[in-house]
């Protein structure tokens, strides 16, 4: 007889069979499915954090062979040279063949420096890049070249640059540029018209043939600098930096042997223009040969979702900032070999300044690190409202002080600060919207731009001397060539004059908010404004406006409604506000002072802050330490009682 076995362990839901069911199958793979899910988030960042490394390895590298090129060469290399030979016209810059003229660039020069002896030797220096003989070079892939994350830089995507429509020439990827600098990509330093801050130069000589052309970076076209060259040193001032490689083989965007802006040189992405700031998406960005075409080609949405915007009406290469593939930011190195990571959101005032070799040392007075932590909590700051005097009921509407200044009292009130103008057809940046603004304090506002022969009155011990050979029509233009801080130390020794110590006027430079109050002359509509000058037209207004006018004696034009004289005219004037580009957007209503802290000070020449087209490009802002023949100053006067003797 067989006996079967009852015991309860054989036993399961009334059955003998034994084995792995549905359920605990099911189980088990969504319990697998589930740590997948937990652990992928983890493997992806550790992936990341392994290629963000290899890519900041490579920029130590570079940065060592540059400091090495430096002990060789007694000065760093220049971003390209660029020959005048092949070409009649000089005006290399302009030109969209580059193949031409473009000779060895930084990184082929550091090729010896980096252990690249063999590859080096591939070149022929003494011809262009786009010749056949430097075919093999540039079209080698260089891993110390090569960032892990960006998946454009690969073999089937080569930049090509099409000569005609039979030919062209290709060349490898490369993921980081020499910093050409910060500066705007206009050269000169503007007119009455359009302010361009801080400027790139060109010198070219048909007379030698000579071309250079730099901005405020560590390396230029046919010009390069040494260490005593950067009056910040070395730890505060960024040599290279990431590019990403083009989305398509037309776009010239990260190719390592290219000697072009864009191609292995990062150019004119400061606050002065609309490439500011790392891995910037606005979408006129990026100015590149071809950036017509490629917005044909692939479609500007597609440039948007790969984060790769550039503008849809150029074909040339004008400015081209830094970008990654890294979440959230991009790899620099410091011409002291140190590299980090930069956070997207840094304060693209902070961003320009530690591009410009010009930046001066007290600027930047920390550790670097320690600085650009802090600049992330800037833009939730903003300066609590200060007491600015109240003149009193019985004031005078004008007074004058000891050296002739007038000011016109300006009533309380308030308006719309950031009005676009009638007959703008953009539309207002969205960092920066219109919003009501409210004075709740009278001020004097002085009459005029302060002028020469004020200026030397206050400043200049001996006025005999500043003022001897001056005409009076000289005496009575307005005083520029003034940085902030000059205009700063003008108002402290005008206050400290003995008669106006004796009187209780004190001075300082205006807010914006004041500035633009006053320049509205009481008027809450539109200002009428058109980009170019309408036939006889006397008023005397510059801002924004071609052909520019001349600058001239202060108060040659009619003043506007409160009495003052050349608001939107004659030269661009200092604000007392740090600019930050978002600070419209949470500036408070009452008596705003801008925000707290900034590496950039405001401009103003208009009722309305930003200009037609150039509305995002915001030129009316420069570096305190910054000056030019088109900007000076008016100052407000604030009355306190004399203290008794």
């Amino acid at each position: 007889m067989i006996r079967v076995n009852h015991h309860p362990k054989y036993l399961s839901n009334g059955s003998s069979r034994r084995g792995i069911s549905k359920s605990d199958v099911l189980v088990t793979f969504v319990s697998a499915f589930v740590l997948c899910s937990l652990a992928m988030p983890f493997l992806l960042s550790a992936r990341e954090a392994s290629r963000r490394s290899a890519c900041q390895n490579n920029l130590r590298q570079l940065a060592a062979g540059m400091n090495d090129f430096h002990k060789s060469n007694e000065h760093l290399p220049p971003a390209a040279v660029w020959s005048t030979e092949a070409l009649h016209s000089l005006a290399l810059h302009r030109s969209r063949r580059f193949d031409l003229f473009t000779h060895e660039n930084w990184a082929q020069l550091l090729l010896p420096f980096l252990n690249q002896s063999e590859l080096a030797s591939q070149f022929q220096r003494d011809l262009p890049i786009g010749a056949a003989e430097n075919e093999q070079g540039r079209t080698t892939r260089l891993p110390l070249m090569s960032c892990p994350s960006d998946t454009f830089n690969n073999p089937d995507n080569p930049y090509t640059l099409e000569l005609d429509s039979q030919r062209s020439i290709s060349f490898a990827r490369g993921n980081y540029a020499v910093n050409g600098g910060t500066h705007c990509f206009n050269e000169g330093e503007g007119s009455t018209a359009y302010l361009t801050g801080d400027n790139a130069h060109l010198q070219v000589s048909p007379k030698t043939r000579e071309f250079r052309f730099w901005g405020n970076g560590i390396a230029g076209f046919n010009v390069h600098f040494t260490y005593d060259d950067f009056e910040n040193g070395t730890a505060n001032l960024v040599a290279l930096e990431e590019l990403r490689a083009g989305v398509h083989s037309i776009d010239p965007r990260g190719a390592w042997a290219v000697g072009q802006i864009g191609g292995s040189v990062t150019w004119a992405h400061g606050v002065n223009g609309d490439a500011y700031g790392p891995n910037n998406q606005h979408p006129k960005s990026d100015d590149l040969l071809y950036g017509d075409r490629l917005n044909q080609v692939v479609g500007a949405e597609f440039l948007k979702n790969s984060q790769m915007p550039c503008v849809s009406y150029i074909d040339l290469n004008f400015q081209a900032t830094s970008r990654s593939m890294h979440p959230g930011g991009v790899n620099v190195a410091t011409v002291d070999g140190a590299v980090r990571f930069v956070s997207d959101a840094i304060d693209p005032g902070l961003w320009h300044v530690i591009h410009s070799r010009e930046t001066p040392a007290n600027v930047i007075s920390e550790d670097l690190e320690t600085v650009i932590a802090r600049s992330l909590d800037i833009p939730d700051r903003i300066n609590a409202t200060s007491g600015i005097s109240h003149p009193g009921t019985d004031s005078q509407p004008v007074i004058e002080n000891s050296l002739g200044m007038k000011f016109v009292l300006l009533p309380a009130g308030e308006f719309e600060m950031g009005q676009a103008d009638r007959g703008n057809s953009h539309d207002l940046p969205e960092e920066s919207p219109q919003h009501r603004v409210r004075l709740s304090n009278a001020f004097y506002m002085g009459v005029h731009e302060v002028t020469r022969q004020q200026y030397d009155h206050a400043v200049v011990s001996d006025t005999e001397s500043s003022n001897s050979g001056q005409s009076t029509e000289t005496q009575s233009l307005p005083a520029v060539q003034v940085t902030w801080h000059d205009a700063a130390d003008f108002c402290a020794k005008l206050s400290a004059l003995p008669d106006e110590q004796a009187a209780g006027r004190r001075y300082r430079l205006p807010t914006e908010a004041e500035w633009e109050y006053a320049c509205r002359g009481g008027d809450e509509a539109p200002y009428d404004w058109s980009g170019e000058r309408r036939p006889n037209d006397s008023s005397g207004d510059a801002a924004g406006i071609k052909p520019p006018l001349p600058v001239c004696a202060v108060g040659s034009y009619a003043p506007n409604g409160f009495g003052l004289y050349d608001m939107r005219g004659n030269v661009w004037e200092w604000c007392n506000d740090w600019f930050a580009r978002d600070y419209y957007s949470r500036s408070p209503v009452q008596d705003p002072q801008g925000p707290e802290f900034g590496y950039v000070k405001v401009v103003r020449g208009g009722c309305w802050t930003f200009v037609g087209e150039l509305c995002k490009l915001s030129y009316p802002m420069m570096l305190p330490w910054k000056s030019s023949p088109f900007v000076g100053f008016r100052v407000v006067c604030e009355l306190h009682p004399p203290k008794a003797m």
